[in-house]
């Protein structure tokens, strides 16, 4: 009786591992990538902010873990305005990372943090200055909509630091920001997954 109380005792502690394997559930899995483009319309954060432009916008992003991703991205602000406007050509370009969510139906928000750089040129300012170079950061957040198969429709919001800006009143930080309308294609088996 004894011996069999302990063989009892003995299996139930050591682990079968056949008896059950469980895989993780991930939204992406790693490595995935992914590349964007559109258009986006932003203000410049200039006088009274009344510059509002258009620009082209791309991204690329590589999910690396989970739904953490690497992105690489750029926008820019050249098209359109009124009068002020026409002096006003801001270029982007920058990466980080990008958090992008389980679904909610056929929608997907993502949450992004970025480091860059920036170029802006701009009309006078009394300053003897038309051009400014920066590193800049950038945080937003936004949806991904499933369109169609691996398309899917991005619509986001970005906030630009872009610091020690030589103005009128002194040194400050601009903060043009903005939103971005475009189509995301993802690679892989997942790309189309919903």
């Amino acid at each position: 009786m004894m011996v069999r109380l302990l063989i009892g005792i003995v299996l139930s502690l050591v682990s079968v591992s056949c008896a059950a394997q469980v895989a993780p559930a991930t939204t992406h899995p790693r490595l995935s990538t992914s590349l964007g483009a559109g258009l986006n319309y932003w203000s410049g954060d200039w006088g009274t902010a009344d510059i509002n432009r258009w620009g082209p916008s791309a991204w690329a992003t590589v999910t690396v873990w989970h739904d953490l991703s690497v992105i690489a991205e750029s926008h820019t602000m050249i098209w359109g305005g009124n009068q002020l406007a026409t002096n006003y050509k801001y270029f982007t370009g920058g990466g980080g990372l990008v958090y992008i969510s389980d679904y909610w139906g056929r929608f997907q928000p993502l949450m992004k943090a970025e480091a860059g750089y920036a170029s802006l040129s701009h009309p006078p300012n009394n300053t003897g200055h038309l051009h400014h170079t920066s590193n800049i950061w950038t945080v937003g957040g936004g949806v991904e909509y499933h369109t169609y198969g691996k398309w899917w429709t991005r619509v986001e919001y970005s906030y630009d630091y872009f610091p020690n800006f030589q103005g009128r009143s002194g040194i400050h930080t601009l903060n043009p920001r903005g939103f971005t309308f475009g189509e995301t294609f993802r690679f892989g088996p997942t790309g189309a997954t919903f």
